[in-house]
């Protein structure tokens, strides 16, 4: 390689070196000199960039230049696995370390040139600033966590909308929009798979004398309670809705009317009564229920919700704190 070089016109290396002087990417040629490495060259885009005159730069020692231990390390590193490599090698580097200027992010490639006798004399590279290419997709993976936060908080918010739209705001129960959904759907599928659905509706016994005599927040704690013990007795397949004042409304798929009277009748000996300690009061709550079951006593959501209704109506004429079935 050295006796390529001695071989060629000064006017040929004027015109190469005035070439390079026009790029806006850094070049330059190190020699090899017992370990360590000399510049030899560097257009004048790398000069302007280390502020330094040519006479200054060239002929220095790298790490001469660069005095920062472990800068310098990692750079030599860098050359020698080029010169292991034997061949081009890529990455990225920056001037942290160097100076107290911002940092700059260069993309590097730096090669080995070997002599005749096939050693690596000289290391040649060419570094491009890509500073502003890494700040902008910097600032975009900002910008897309930013919206994919953005997204998932609005997301959070459908969802947080879309549960209290279908929930009873004191007891989060279902409310009665998404038990007329729900049981719509169910009785469809009900008529097609050719399986029972039951609703049972409850009523809690004397309720407007317990908010007369105690109030209204004793009331609604009433109410709050009732309904979690409600939900706690009842399958995960079954629908528990708030359907209005202290009534509640069960739907039960798949379960024939005498299941549903038997589970109903084995919840109520642990729950009837069923004690409160609200506001240092100990108040004892009686419910009474009916049940009705389609397809027997109704194919509709209208005609099954009345029967229900009904059932519950036999069940407080007949004395309160009880079932009934619709039969």
């Amino acid at each position: 390689m050295t006796s390529a070089l001695n071989d060629i016109e000064p006017a040929d290396i004027h015109l190469l070196t005035g070439m390079l002087d026009t790029m806006m990417d850094h070049v330059f040629l190190l020699r090899i000199e017992a370990g360590r490495y000399r510049l030899v060259y560097c257009n004048q885009a790398m000069e302007r960039f280390m502020n330094q005159s040519d006479t200054l730069l060239c002929g220095r020692f790298l790490d001469d230049i660069v005095s920062d231990s472990v800068l310098y390390g990692t750079i030599a590193g860098n050359y020698q696995r080029a010169i292991a490599a034997g061949r081009v090698i890529c990455y990225e580097e920056s001037t942290e370390g160097f100076d107290s200027a911002p940092v700059t992010i260069f993309e590097t490639s730096v090669s080995p040139l070997r002599g005749r006798d096939g050693s690596t004399v000289y290391i040649c590279g060419i570094s491009r600033d890509i500073t502003a290419r890494r700040d902008a997709e910097t600032a975009l993976q900002k910008t897309n966590e930013k919206l994919a936060q953005q997204l998932a908080e609005n997301h959070r918010l459908h969802e947080k909308l879309h549960e209290e739209a279908m929930r009873d705001p004191l007891t989060n129960l279902f409310n009665r929009r998404y038990f007329l959904e729900s049981l719509s759907r169910e009785l469809n599928r009900a008529q097609r798979e050719q399986h029972s659905v039951t609703l049972m509706m409850l009523d809690i016994d004397y309720f407007r004398s317990l908010n007369d005599e105690y109030g209204h927040a004793v009331g609604d704690q009433v109410l709050i309670e009732f309904s979690q013990r409600l939900r706690e007795g009842m399958r995960k397949a079954d629908v528990v809705c708030r359907w209005g004042g202290e009534e509640f409304l069960i739907m039960m798929p798949g379960l024939s009317q005498q299941d549903a009277y038997k589970r109903m009748i084995e919840w109520r000996e642990t729950n009837s009564p069923m004690v409160f300690r609200v506001a240092d009061q100990s108040l004892s709550i009686r419910f009474s229920s009916g049940l009705a079951t389609a397809p027997q006593n109704g194919t509709s959501s209208d005609e099954l919700i009345n029967a229900t209704d009904r059932a519950l109506y036999l069940a407080k004429a007949a004395g309160r704190d009880q079932v009934q079935l619709l039969g």
